[in-house]
């Protein structure tokens, strides 16, 4: 059994070999992680693998203990393996030397599940699930699981159709390992009753790790151009203004920077500005990082509390804890883009519509203003999203009332006053109600193309000019199922940070043909509705946030994922029903004690070139013109800027040579100059 193990391993090192590429490794693959970085992440593993063996020996329960590791260290061991930037994917070499110790680490999980499955026990739930699930059915679950392990795009974008089919065929064999060792841990003596975790520790924890996450992997600094305009525009709001006094012109090509606009003689960002209006709550208060893990925390709270007045307390705990240990809502808490405060938006309105009730009390029609007031900023802040989300909400109110307007009415006003910021502030600042500053700015950086949504030859960037993220020229129904698979293959791997796929507990609703609830029903229709309606827009967005297009979409995701669960819970024979809720708080537990901290430590930290390098550099530098030069990208520079660029501040700027930069030098009289390069 040695010698065909060994082989195999021997076999499948050849076939990942055959899975990548010079040229696409120069151009996709890499990691922000050195070696010494996922050594320590992995010796974290291990330790906490030796904890759980030591805790369950002393139980009594010694196999429940090591198939617990196993789980732990083999989705460990995949993660290494892992290429964790642009689009996620298994490599494998034999440098580092490590890579052989993860081999091995999955050959001896396999070897212990298949230990513990040829025990009488083990062919007993094996005999079991086939009969109670259906072997197609199980096929079915194992492709889909398979099929959307890895993302298509870069591998149609190269041609390395080959590669694409290996990745589906060892992740697929990966997959199986580790869901064989969720069968397993039936079989053994083992806890049967999971701790109720209260939903407010929930939500504090959802706070702090995405507090931990901002502040050791993100380094509280932004990591996309969006990102440095929120917090441009946030300084400027904070300041009571919609934007600052143009720079001096000898200085604007320094300060040019994409999503920046200089309209006469305000210099503004041109994203939706209903993100960085809350934003500037954090400003005010000197801690800009921190508002995004405090709406994290909230979501987590407001989602419970939806679900257990539409379905059940049973229900919402367990979304709740989904939620909470979601690594995609930590990581996007941890940032400074505009995803959390849309999704609390939309969770704060069918909260209080649900409290409300059908009556039409004055608490009634009260809460129904509050649902419209926080809808109608989730289109400020994302006009797509809160346009799906009002509109489908409006059809439910009026299709629950069965007399009186009085909720609706309110709901709808609450919607136009606080909506129709968006077109207050389009008016003040582009002069046209129903021109944003981001189309009109855009119209002019791409003049022979448009940010427009749906086909056409023109629409969507310059050709050729992203990439692998946008890889034919204009956008097409081919580009927008491209698109659509790539964002469930992001989804598949972000949700809930289940190595084997995080999509596996909604797969099982459809294949399984759950009975859905009315919740569900309408949860599937918004999924649909808004991960549909991105079909007809040419990005995706996966590489920074997975699927960050739909995270409007979570509650609906999650939703799903929970009932497949409780599918899964339904067929199980009752002796084993309180060895899942063991199980799924298992697996929750691995994804933020593994999945979480290595993506923070292999992508996040210094993301995009954007570090805190430089702050950390300049400190207590005051009034100085500081010329940045670097490899990096130069927002980590410039986001450092008081918009209003006064006196006593220092000021960041692209070094643009000598001859530009006297010009600025000149601009700026009676200040410092200093020089700054990587390295210095």
């Amino acid at each position: 059994m040695k010698m065909r193990s060994g082989r195999a391993m021997w076999l499948f090192a050849g076939a990942m070999a055959l899975c990548g590429s010079s040229a696409w490794a120069a151009d996709l693959a890499g990691s922000n992680a050195t070696l010494a970085d996922l050594r320590l992440w992995f010796a974290a593993m291990a330790i906490a693998a030796l904890l759980v063996v030591g805790v369950f020996r002393q139980r009594g329960q010694l196999l429940f203990g090591l198939l617990g590791a196993a789980l732990l260290l083999g989705s460990a061991a995949r993660l290494w393996l892992t290429q964790p930037l642009w689009f996620p994917r298994l490599e494998i070499s034999a440098d580092p030397p490590e890579n052989l110790i993860m081999l091995a680490i999955l050959a001896g999980q396999t070897v212990l599940t298949g230990f513990v499955l040829v025990r009488p026990q083990g062919r007993a739930a094996i005999t079991g699930l086939m009969a109670e699930a259906g072997r197609w059915r199980l096929i079915l679950l194992l492709g889909l699981a398979a099929a959307f392990c890895v993302s298509a795009t870069p591998y149609v974008a190269y041609g390395y159709y080959l590669a694409f089919g290996l990745q589906i065929g060892i992740g697929g064999a990966l997959n199986l390992v580790q869901m064989a060792t969720l069968v397993a841990v039936f079989t053994v003596a083992g806890p049967d009753r999971a701790p109720r975790i209260p939903v407010p520790a929930l939500a504090v924890f959802a706070t702090l790790a995405s507090a931990a996450l901002a502040w050791a992997a993100f380094d509280r600094v932004p990591h996309v151009e969006d990102e440095v305009a929120y917090l441009f525009q946030a300084r400027t709001f904070a300041a009571g203004v919609l934007g600052s006094p143009a720079p001096p012109a000898a200085a604007q090509p320094a300060l040019e920077y994409y999503l920046f606009d200089i309209r006469g003689d305000q210099w503004i960002g041109v994203p939706a500005q209903g993100w960085a209006i809350v934003l500037s709550l954090g400003v005010l208060a000197g801690v800009p990082w921190l508002v995004n893990p405090v709406l994290t925390g909230i979501s987590v709270w407001l989602a419970h509390g939806i679900v257990c007045r539409a379905v059940s307390r049973e229900r919402a705990d367990l979304v709740a804890l989904l939620m909470a240990t979601s690594p995609w809502v930590l990581a996007v808490g941890g940032t400074l883009m505009a995803h959390s405060t849309t999704l609390v938006m939309v969770l704060l309105g069918w909260w209080c519509l649900l409290r409300a009730g059908e009556g039409s009390t004055r608490r009634d029609v009260l809460l129904a203003l509050v649902a419209g007031l926080a809808l109608g900023w989730a289109f400020v802040t994302r006009q797509l999203d809160g346009l799906i989300i009002s509109v489908l909400t409006g059809l439910w109110l009026l299709r629950r009332l069965p007399g009186g307007i009085g909720q609706v009415i309110a709901c709808a006003l609450g919607g136009v006053l606080s909506g129709g910021v968006f077109l207050l502030l389009n008016l003040m600042i582009t002069g046209d109600a129903l021109l944003t500053p981001q189309a009109d700015y855009l119209s002019r950086l791409w003049p022979d193309t448009q940010n427009a949504y749906g086909f056409g030859p023109n629409v969507g960037p310059p050709a050729e000019s992203w990439g692998a993220l946008d890889i034919w020229v204009g956008h097409s129904p081919a580009e927008g199922l491209l698109n659509l698979i790539n964002g469930f293959a992001a989804l598949n791997y972000e949700l809930l940070g289940w190595t084997f796929g995080s999509l596996v507990p909604v797969w099982i609703v459809f294949i399984w043909g759950r009975k859905l609830t009315g919740f569900d029903r309408a949860m599937l229709v918004v999924f649909a509705i808004l991960v549909g309606a991105l079909f007809f827009y040419w990005f995706t967005g996966t590489f920074y946030l997975g699927p960050r297009y739909w995270h409007t979409a979570l509650l609906p995701a999650l939703a799903l994922a929970a009932a497949g669960i409780e599918t899964v819970r339904d067929r199980l024979p009752e002796r084993h029903r309180g060895r899942l809720q063991c199980v799924i708080l298992l697996l929750c537990a691995v994804s933020v004690v593994s999945f979480t901290p290595w993506r923070g430590v292999s992508k996040y930290n210094g993301y995009g070139g954007y570090t805190g390098d430089i702050r950390r550099q300049v400190a207590g530098l005051g009034n100085a013109l500081i010329f940045v030069s670097t490899q990096g990208d130069i927002g980590s520079a410039l986001y450092l800027n008081d918009p209003f660029l006064p006196e006593g501040k220092p000021i960041f700027l692209r070094d643009m040579g000598p001859e530009q930069n006297a010009a600025i030098i000149a601009a700026f009289p009676g200040r410092d100059v200093v020089y700054l390069g990587d390295g210095e």
